[in-house]
């Protein structure tokens, strides 16, 4: 069973990630929808905590690095 704060890492960044694709698709915005994919799998295979913060918080931030005007 895995530690409660990895479960909570998990829950977190599957709904940023769904948020993230919703959003993409009704936006046809291809950042956004990579970034919710990829939000929402990445948690599978990565097991440190530190670096599944560290991926999420770059996986939240991208969408807006790669769609600044």
């Amino acid at each position: 069973m895995p530690d409660p704060l990895v479960l909570m890492v998990y829950v977190l960044a599957s709904a940023a990630g769904m948020a993230y694709f919703i959003y993409g698709k009704r936006q046809q915005n291809a950042a956004f929808l990579g970034a919710g994919v990829f939000l929402c799998i990445y948690p599978y295979f990565v097991s440190s905590i530190a670096a599944l913060i560290l991926i999420g918080f770059v996986l939240l931030g991208a969408p807006f690095l790669l769609t600044r005007r």
